[in-house]
């Protein structure tokens, strides 16, 4: 009981981080730190209940997704912005695949990106706040739509922070997409849709390369687990972006700080 116990808490800080801009494999990586996983598969693990998070997407911008691949040929022009913001990660993640989970994956190397991406959150509002459109009632469709290349080229250019585990690939592409010009709620919108190729393609990778080493009890907790990560991960997206409009990135930098501080003490 106590296993599935660590399961579902790992679910559940997986769905509830995974979109807040505070890492969710930093914060996953501190808890095995503290509380370890009843597997040798802890990383796999981690990685693969992702699909949770990248299903609370789907669910959440289903009227997007539908609108957007029900005409491909008019929405081409948007479908080459979501391509120009996710290429340089999925280079990027291919290229260094043994060097991030071979060295990265430490509570040391954890503390260090919390910290380094807390200050950079907190210097994007201190300077951004004022430049940052504001919000309308524009949808979330016509809002990306009209972003420019540019635009989606420094938000991926920024998605590549996320290789540096504990950096946030939400944190680490809103504060790209606030610095390009983006509102805040747009950022985060961008942010969030591309986490769908980009999750799915770095688990689905991990899982080809480690699934012949999953015993039936690694299985049952990587089910567990997604499904946890799913429904907490819907409850996370839906909350933060009624958040980000108002606080912006301060409140999580000031967090990811103090966690950080916090870690090294203990």
């Amino acid at each position: 009981m106590y296993d599935y116990l660590i399961v579902i808490l790992n679910g559940i800080v997986e769905g509830l981080t995974e979109f807040i801009p505070v890492s969710s494999t930093g914060h996953l990586i501190i808890l095995d730190h503290f509380l370890p996983f009843p597997s040798e598969q802890a990383h796999t693990f981690q990685i693969s209940i992702q699909f949770g998070a990248i299903l609370a997407v789907v669910v959440y911008y289903r009227s997007f997704l539908i609108k957007l691949f029900s005409s491909i040929a008019s929405n081409y022009d948007l479908l080459l912005k979501f391509l120009c913001c996710i290429t340089p990660v999925f280079l990027g993640g291919y290229l260094a695949y043994d060097l991030i989970t071979g060295t990265l994956f430490s509570a040391n190397v954890v503390v260090a990106a919390l910290i380094f991406g807390g200050i950079a959150m907190i210097l994007t509002d201190i300077f951004c706040i004022k430049t940052s459109p504001q919000e309308t009632k524009t949808s979330t469709f016509d809002a990306l739509s009209e972003m420019s290349y540019k635009q989606a080229c420094y938000v991926g250019l920024f998605q590549l922070f996320s290789l540096w585990p504990g950096m946030s690939r939400s944190g680490s592409t809103i504060v790209g997409g606030v610095i390009s010009g983006l509102s805040y709620k747009t950022a985060a919108d961008f942010s969030f849709l591309c986490a769908a190729p980009v999750i799915g393609a770095a688990t689905a990778y991990d899982l080809l390369k480690t699934f012949s080493a999953l015993t039936s009890s690694d299985l049952t907790y990587i089910g567990i687990g997604l499904i946890v990560s799913f429904f907490v991960g819907l409850v996370a997206i839906t909350t933060f972006i009624k958040w980000i409009s108002k606080w912006h990135l301060l409140p999580f930098g000031i967090y990811r700080i103090l966690l950080g501080m916090g870690v090294l003490l203990l």
